[in-house]
Formats: C-alpha cells, structure tokens, sequence
C-alpha cells in the first residue's frame, strides 16, 4: 500500500472515531449523562413541585450535596432528575421533601439517603413529598377568598330573598293586625262599650248608695260588734254548763247507740219484740180480741150491764 493510500486511510479513521466520540457525547449530554462528574443522578418523583428550578441546590442532613438537573413533567407526577455527590449513598427506602431555603426564597430538595440495606442503583427513582411555603399557603388563601367571596356573594342574595319574603310576610301579617283591630274597635262600640258604661253607672250608684247609707251600714256594723261581744260573754259564763250539755249529749248518744245494738241483737229482749214473729202474731191476735170485745161491748152494752145494780139520783133526793 502506498503511504498516500495508507495516510488517507489513517486519517479517515481519525475523522470517523472523532466523529463517533462526538456523537456519543452529544448523546450523553442530550441525555445528561458526564462521564467525567463525581455525582449520580437519581429520579425524585412527585406530585407537584411548585417553584423548585434547575440548579437549586440538593442536601443531605441539611448538607448541599447536589443540584436539581432537569424535569420530567408526567400526567399525574412531576420526575426531579438531581445529581448527588458519589460519597452519598442512597438506598431503596430513600425519600425527600421539596422545601424552601428561606421564609420566601428558593427551593430545594432535601434528601434522606433511607437505611435498608439495599443500595438505589442510579438512575434509580425515589418517591418525594412537597412541602408548601408561604406562595403556596398565599395561594391557597386566594383560593379561600375567592371562595370566600362566593359565599358572601350567595349569602348577600339569600339575605336580600328572606328580606323580600319576611317583608311581604310582614305586610301580610301587618293588614291582617290592621284588620283584626278594626274589628275589636267596631265590637268594642257595638257590644263592649255599652256593658262597661252600665257597670261604670251600676259601681256610681252602688258608691251612691254606700254615701247614702253610711250611717245605717256604720249602725249594722255597730250592733254586729256587739252581738258578737255578747256572744263572746255568753259562751264564757256558760263555758261550764256548754261542757255538761256537751256530756249529757254524748251520753244520750252512746246510750241510743247502745239502745240501737240491742235491738238489732236479736238474742235480746228488745231484739226479740221487734224481730219475733210469734210475738207479733201474739200481740196481733190479742188485738183484733180486744177490738172484738169493745165492738161487741157498743153493740150489745145490755148483755153486759144487766147483772150491775145501778142507781141514778138524777135530783139529789135519794140514795
């Protein structure tokens, strides 16, 4: 081969291994891998990550360990690409928190490397969580105002429809009072009035009356003191004789009560004259006997008078 040939075919192969290394790093560095950095690069994903940027920094135990290198933006998921330094290890169980620097600066994903045992390969992808700062809890109270707003916006038109019907409700209710005292005051001249100015003249005659006869009522009242004085005197002087009546009273009715025993007991004399019926068939025959006998007596008093020696001196000459 002639060194033409041979030169031509050397450099050839420069230009095409130039070409190649070119190539493949653009790869690379398309798809951000260096071969020549001392940090891996891991896959945070979470659900949102809300003013994180390229370059925030990354710490691990509150340590800048890394930077946020790029986003991977997913239907329901952001995917954080950030480069750790190789002398943090990180494990299958690692987590992270998105959180700002500063009360309102920056963000930046703090790393928990997780202690399983089990080494993350790179590339590997961890799950994180997003902690809100002060834009976030200001939007959210924007949201809340905004809602906020609503309801007083519905709270204003419901206010204003219990207006309008509590003020024909209230109209209602005032032409029906209107009403209602209109009819107490025709009833109060119709049938009310009259009964009160004849109470009012029956109270001014009785007053009348009262005025008139004060006297005799001051006399009645008088005489009815005294009565009463007497009375009280009476009872006093008479307090011991009271009592005695009061004895003989109670005497009288337990004598009655023991006189009403025994004529219920019918084993007693008195029991047996009202409970008895041979005494009273007795009594009854000797009864109709005498009865008989005096009958027989103003029928026939001859029969009766004619064995008596009587003798009459109808003038007083004889014996």
């Amino acid at each position: 081969m002639r060194p033409e040939e041979k030169r031509q075919e050397i450099i050839v192969g420069v230009v095409v291994l130039v070409i190649l290394a070119v190539t493949i790093m653009g790869i690379m560095w398309g798809k951000k891998y260096d071969i020549f950095s001392s940090r891996g690069y891991y896959t945070v994903r979470v659900g949102r990550a809300s003013g994180l940027q390229e370059g925030d920094p990354v710490t691990v135990s509150g340590v800048p360990k890394g930077v946020v290198d790029d986003f991977i933006v997913r239907a329901d998921s952001v995917d954080i690409i950030i480069g750790v330094d190789k002398d943090i290890i990180l494990y299958s169980d690692a987590s992270a928190i998105i959180s700002n620097q500063e009360l309102l600066g920056s963000k930046k994903v703090e790393v928990n490397p997780g202690n399983s045992g089990k080494h993350l390969p790179e590339r590997g992808i961890f799950r994180g969580t997003f902690a809100g700062g002060l834009e976030d809890i200001f939007e959210t109270t924007g949201a809340i105002s905004t809602d906020f707003r609503t309801l007083l916006g519905n709270f204003n038109k419901t206010v204003l429809l219990l207006n309008k019907a509590m003020e024909e409700d209230v109209q209602a209710s005032l032409h029906t009072v209107h009403n209602t005292a209109r009819l107490i005051d025709s009833l109060m001249v119709s049938d009310i009035q009259p009964g009160l100015l004849a109470m009012k003249g029956a109270l001014q005659n009785a007053e009348e009356m009262v005025d008139t006869k004060r006297a005799d009522i001051d006399t009645i009242v008088t005489n009815m003191k005294k009565v009463s004085i007497s009375l009280n005197k009476v009872v006093d002087e008479n307090k011991i004789k009271i009592s005695r009546s009061l004895a003989s009273l109670d005497k009288i009715a337990n004598d009655l009560s023991g006189l009403s025993v025994k004529l219920k007991d019918p084993n007693s004399t008195l029991g047996k004259l009202t409970t008895s019926d041979s005494l009273y068939q007795r009594l009854d025959s000797i009864t109709v006997n005498i009865n008989a006998i005096v009958k027989e007596i103003k029928d026939n008093p001859k029969k009766y008078l004619e064995h008596l020696n009587v003798k009459v001196d109808m003038f007083g000459g004889g014996d």
